[in-house]
C-alpha cells in the first residue's frame, strides 16, 4: 500500500484536468485575449492588469500562487535592486519608482499568476488561442477602420504608434501554425473551417506589416518564421536548408501575389524605399545616430548606475546636443543607461535562462509539446528582434508568452517525475 498510494495521487493530479473552470482560470486565461490590448485604466494600469490582480487575491486567499523557479527570482531581484539605486540618480524619481512598480507587477503579480494557473496542455493552447484572438480582433478593428497617421501608416486602436499594429506578427505567425496542428485531430468538417479561420488570420498577419509599414516587425515577424521553421533542434544542416530554401519560396510566392492583386497596402514598399533615400537616411538614421550617441556617452559616463528607468530621454541633451529628448531605441541600449550593467547582466540573464529551460524541456516532451515549445521560443526570438529597435519590453503579452513558455517546460518537467514514480 506504500507504494502505489503515491502513485495514484501523483498520475491523477487534478491540476491535469480540464473540469470546471475556476474563477482564477476564467480570469487568467479568458483574460489573455485583453492582454495584447494595453486597455488602460489609470496610467499605465489596464483592464488586463485588474483581472490578473483580482485573480492574484484569490490564488494568495486559496493558498494556490506559485512562484516561477528561484533562477527567475534572483535576476528579477537583482534588475529591480539595479533599478532602485539608479533611480537615485534620476531626474524624476517619481517616475523612476513608477515603472519600477509595474515590473514589480509584471515579475511577483503577472508572472506568478499565470504559472500557478497555467498547469495543462489544455490551458495553454486556450490562453494562446485567447491570446490570438484578442491580437486579431483589434488587427480586424484596424483593417475595417483604417485610421492612418499622417505618412499613410495604419493605427491600431490602442496606439498612436502604428509600428504597435506590426509587432504581434512575431508571435501570431508561430502560434497560427501551432493552433492548426492542434485541431488536426477533430473531425474533417471542423478541420476545413479551422484551416479557413487560420488562412485568413494569416492574411491579416500579413496585412497588418505593410499597413504599419514597421520595419522592425517585418525583421522580427520573418526572424520568428525562420526560428520556428527552420532552426529546429537535431534536424540535421542538410534538412535546415532545404526548409529555409521552401520558407524562402513560399514567403516569395505570397508576397508577390499578394501584391501583384493589390491585396496589400503599398505602405511597407514606400517607406523601405524612402528608407535608402539620402532625405530619409539624413534625417531617420541621423537621428537614431544621436540617440545611440548620446546613451554611449551616458553609459560610459556612469556605467554601474544609469539615469533611473524612464528618464534618460530628460538628460538626452546633456551628452548630445542634436538627439532628440527620448530613449535609444534599443533595449538593451536603454537598460545600460537607466540601470547600468549589472541591471541589464540581470534582465539579459533572465531571457537566457528561459531559452536554456524550454530547449531542455523541448529535448524530453511529447510531439505537440515540443511544437508549443518552439512556438514560443520563436515568437520571443522575434520579439526580442524587435527591441532591437525599440526601447522598453513591458508589454504584458510579451510576459504572458514568457509565462506560457515556462509553463510547459515545468508541465514536461513534472511528466517526466510521474514516469519515475509510476515505475
Amino acid at each position: 500500500m506504500s507504494t502505489t498510494t503515491p502513485v495514484t495521487r501523483v498520475v491523477a493530479l487534478p491540476t491535469e484536468r480540464w473540469g470546471t473552470p475556476t474563477a482564477a482560470q476564467v480570469l487568467v486565461i479568458g483574460g489573455s485575449a485583453l492582454a495584447p490590448l494595453n486597455l488602460l485604466l489609470v496610467k499605465s494600469f489596464t483592464v488586463y492588469d485588474f483581472l490578473v490582480g483580482v485573480a492574484f487575491l484569490l490564488l494568495v486567499g486559496q493558498q494556490q500562487l506559485r512562484m516561477p523557479p528561484t533562477r527567475y527570482l534572483v535576476a528579477a531581484h537583482l534588475f529591480l535592486l539595479a533599478a532602485l539605486f539608479s533611480a537615485f540618480r534620476a531626474t524624476y524619481p517619481v517616475e523612476a519608482l513608477t515603472q519600477i512598480l509595474t515590473y514589480v507587477f509584471v515579475f511577483f503579480v503577472q508572472v506568478p499568476v499565470v504559472y500557478s494557473v497555467v498547469r495543462s496542455r489544455r490551458a495553454v493552447l486556450a490562453s494562446v488561442f485567447f491570446l490570438c484572438a484578442g491580437t486579431l480582433g483589434a488587427i480586424l478593428h484596424a483593417f475595417l477602420t483604417q485610421h492612418t497617421q499622417g505618412a499613410g501608416r495604419v493605427l491600431v486602436f490602442y496606439s498612436e504608434n502604428p509600428n504597435r499594429l506590426g509587432y504581434p506578427a512575431a508571435y501570431l505567425l508561430p502560434f497560427l501554425v501551432v493552433l492548426w496542428l492542434g485541431v488536426r485531430t477533430l473531425a474533417p468538417r471542423y478541420q476545413v473551417v479551422a484551416g479557413l479561420v487560420c488562412l485568413g488570420s494569416g492574411y491579416l498577419v500579413v496585412w497588418s506589416l505593410a499597413a504599419s509599414a514597421s520595419r522592425s516587425s517585418m525583421l522580427g515577424a520573418l526572424v520568428a518564421l525562420f526560428v520556428f521553421i527552420v532552426a529546429r533542434p537535431s534536424i540535421g544542416v542538410g534538412r535546415m536548408l532545404l526548409r529555409a530554401a521552401g520558407l524562402t519560396a513560399g514567403i516569395a510566392l505570397v508576397g508577390v501575389l499578394l501584391a501583384s492583386t493589390g491585396q496589400l497596402p503599398t505602405t511597407l514598399e514606400d517607406r523601405i524605399e524612402r528608407s535608402f533615400s539620402a532625405e530619409d537616411q539624413g534625417k531617420l538614421v541621423g537621428d537614431r545616430e544621436h540617440l545611440n550617441n548620446a546613451g554611449i556617452r551616458a553609459f560610459v559616463d556612469s556605467p554601474f548606475l544609469g539615469t533611473g528607468l524612464d528618464n534618460f530621454r530628460y538628460v538626452t541633451v546633456d551628452y548630445d546636443q542634436e538627439a532628440t529628448p527620448q530613449l535609444p531605441h534599443n533595449l538593451w541600449l536603454q537598460l545600460l543607461v537607466q540601470v547600468g550593467v549589472f541591471g541589464t547582466l540581470a534582465f539579459a540573464a533572465i531571457f537566457v535562462t528561459w531559452f536554456r529551460d524550454l530547449g531542455a524541456a523541448y529535448a524530453r516532451a511529447s510531439a505537440l509539446d515540443r511544437q508549443l515549445l518552439w512556438a514560443m521560443a520563436s515568437a520571443i526570438a522575434g520579439v526580442l528582434v524587435i527591441f532591437l529597435f525599440a526601447p522598453e519590453l513591458l508589454d504584458r503579452h510579451y510576459w504572458l508568452i514568457v509565462t506560457l513558455g515556462l509553463a510547459i517546460a515545468d508541465g514536461v518537467r513534472r511528466h517526466d517525475q510521474r514516469k519515475v514514480i509510476a515505475s
